[in-house]
């Protein structure tokens, strides 16, 4: 279904939950946010980046008439953390470490984006609670498992698995069919790619049907393969280019792909940033 802000909503049943993925325009950056609906709860998982997307997420969210248990921010990029202005009666939660990295890196992005889509996104810094540092936790009888995952697409992330429904919210682990941010250095300066492909070879061995991803569409397991593939022909692409070439090296190897935006980000933070 589709909302009159084109957030495109789909519901996929899953053992003894109903997973409701909740898709941004590419004006949003196609970014996904969830909902785990329990027999009798809620889980949200991130909150989207523009207003009028992450309001109609709430009302949404909202028509399903049962109360929300906790907001998951998984990471730091504003795309997953800007909607929290739209969920601040409830308990957002989140690693410590990302509760830093928005601190830190908030005004910055807000300036940003506020250029770009003045009033469409908030001017206020929202900080999530950073209790999410359990490696397991229930909620109304469905197993939640948290994994902090660190120096990948963003400096620290946070995974989710559900193991008896064998479905994993890999956020932005994952992107199916759009174009992968890859500007993101670690701490000590260095590339994303080992450190996000040793994310990915942890999960292999799961055997999860259901592959939830930061953006594009729902997958099985085959999706983390193909990601870390695509993670070593990017790495390959950054390696050989530079910024006048990288946009339309990474188009041509990855045609028919969506959301170009992410390549022009990428290459900002590649070759303009250093």
């Amino acid at each position: 279904m589709s909302d009159d802000n084109n957030l495109v909503i789909s519901r996929i049943e899953k053992g003894r939950v109903c997973v409701h993925c909740c898709t941004a325009p590419d004006n949003g950056e196609r970014v996904n946010a969830y909902i785990v609906e329990t027999e009798n709860r809620l889980v949200i998982v991130d909150t989207m980046l523009m207003r009028p997307h992450a309001k109609a997420f709430r009302l949404y969210a909202d028509t399903l008439g049962k109360p929300i248990d906790r907001v998951f921010i998984t990471h730091a990029h504003p795309d997953h953390w800007f909607g929290m202005e739209f969920f601040q009666d409830l308990n957002n939660v989140s690693l410590p470490e990302t509760v830093e990295e928005i601190k830190m890196m908030a005004r910055l992005e807000i300036d940003f984006h506020r250029s770009q889509h003045g009033e469409l996104v908030n001017d206020k810094i929202f900080l999530p609670n950073p209790d999410a540092s359990e490696k397991s936790i229930e909620i109304d009888g469905v197993i939640f498992r948290l994994h902090r995952i660190v120096a990948a697409e963003d400096l620290f992330m946070l995974a989710i698995d559900l193991p008896e429904e064998k479905i994993l919210i890999a956020q932005d682990l994952i992107y199916n069919k759009v174009h992968l941010f890859v500007g993101q250095r670690s701490q000590d300066g260095t590339m994303c790619f080992a450190g996000w492909i040793a994310a990915l070879q942890k999960f292999m061995n799961e055997q999860y049907e259901l592959v939830l991803p930061g953006h594009g569409i729902p997958a099985d397991a085959s999706i983390l393969s193909e990601n870390i593939k695509n993670l070593e022909i990017m790495r390959g692409i950054v390696e050989s280019s530079d910024g006048g070439n990288f946009v339309q090296n990474v188009l041509d190897a990855f045609p028919g792909y969506g959301l170009r935006s992410m390549v022009e980000m990428s290459a900002f933070f590649l070759f303009q940033m250093k």
